[in-house]
């Protein structure tokens, strides 16, 4: 059937303990499009979808944002029309309103490779409360319908885990002549503060932000990230501070190395304001960093590291698409580092240490560290 929904994917609204995001794509349009959702598989509630486009879609694609959800509790939802069928039922948790250990996992530099879908499945399997992609999702590159290809290929994830992104450089898109920018991921994958590339949320004890390092230059951005790390530091409840990023500071990759405009942009307001950890990508490998200030290594040994010394980056850009070569040397600041494909289980903790797990794609243990 043309209009049966495929491509489903949940995002956190604004709170994540009341909101969803939900997205999908049809053939050709369909009247009054619908989520059906309830706390039971019966169902029972429904809110009414809207249509998503860009000039350069490959269907159509509808987005309906589920509101006033109780925290802490199991949804089920389908997709869909009356006259156009509907999808399979899924369902998603919301978190708990109070502190709680949870987990999430991320990567970034995912494609449409078998090590993809594998790393797809990975997370999956660990059930976590949400997953991040930090920049290049689907190397379309200017061919829409490679965006089809990967977003089925999430689906099996991103229908039942809320997950977040952030743009990447492959996110800037060019089509022929043409320089369409981020307009098909924004409009693929909507996340809070609709209509920007930036924007934050908490669950429990922690708060993440997520903004674009394509656009260092960009003063609206830094002021905004500057208010919103401030506002984070200032909040009592926030045990930890995440920040999600594309592009790393720093690096033994082939050809990378260090950022000189990540450096001066964004590591200042980091430090400044406390962030914990930092998770990457854009290097297709694995490198994690000791505690940095300064532009120093606060701490030069061990995997364990107090909390407020220094933050933590960590690159994991082995999502599937490829591997990039390391340099024959690290840095004076690698504490960790290998060429393979990858991804981060983290551990969130109410009491003790943020624990930090990075896997290989075939599940073997790269390292474990953790902070506090």
């Amino acid at each position: 059937m043309q209009t049966q929904p495929t491509q489903l994917r949940i995002a956190y609204g604004d709170d994540p303990c009341t909101q969803m995001l939900i997205t999908w794509q049809v053939s050709k349009p369909v009247e009054s499009p619908v989520v059906e959702y309830g706390t039971t598989p019966q169902l029972g509630m429904r809110v009414s979808a809207t249509r998503r486009t860009y000039p350069h879609e490959t269907g159509v694609i509808y987005h309906a944002r589920l509101t006033g959800l109780q925290p802490g509790t199991r949804y089920y939802y389908r997709v869909g029309s009356a006259q156009g069928g509907f999808s399979r039922a899924y369902s998603f948790h919301t978190p708990r309103r109070e502190p709680h250990d949870f987990v999430f996992t991320a990567f970034a530099d995912h494609g449409t490779t078998a090590f993809s879908q594998r790393n797809t499945r990975n997370v999956l399997a660990h059930n976590p409360t949400f997953h991040f992609i930090a920049g290049d999702l689907s190397y379309a590159n200017g061919r829409q319908p490679i965006w089809d290809v990967y977003e089925r290929q999430l689906e099996v994830l991103a229908a039942r885990v809320p997950t977040m992104v952030c743009l990447g450089n492959h996110e800037n898109e060019r089509v022929g002549d043409q320089r369409i920018g981020y307009i098909a991921t924004m409009t693929r994958f909507p996340m809070p503060n609709d209509g920007k590339y930036y924007y934050h949320f908490a669950i429990g004890n922690a708060f993440f932000v997520a903004f674009n390092s394509n656009e260092p230059d960009d003063a609206e951005q830094r002021r905004w990230l500057e208010r919103t790390l401030q506002d984070a530091q200032r909040h009592r409840a926030y045990r930890w501070r995440i920040a999600f990023m594309h592009h790393p500071p720093y690096s033994s990759t082939v050809r990378r190395g260090n950022n000189t405009r990540i450096i001066q942009t964004f590591v200042p307001l980091l430090e400044r304001y406390g962030v914990d950890l930092v998770i990457m990508g854009h290097n297709h490998n694995y490198e994690r960093f000791y505690p940095m200030r300064g532009g120093r290594a606060v701490v030069r040994s061990g995997n364990r590291y107090p909390q407020g010394k220094g933050v933590v980056y960590v690159i994991c850009g082995g999502g599937g698409v490829s591997l990039y070569d390391l340099m024959p040397e690290p840095t004076p600041w690698t504490a960790k580092r290998e060429r393979t494909y990858c991804y981060l289980k983290v551990f969130v903790p109410v009491r003790g240490a943020l624990r930090v797990e990075a896997y290989r794609a075939d599940n073997t243990l790269i390292e474990r560290f953790e902070i506090g």
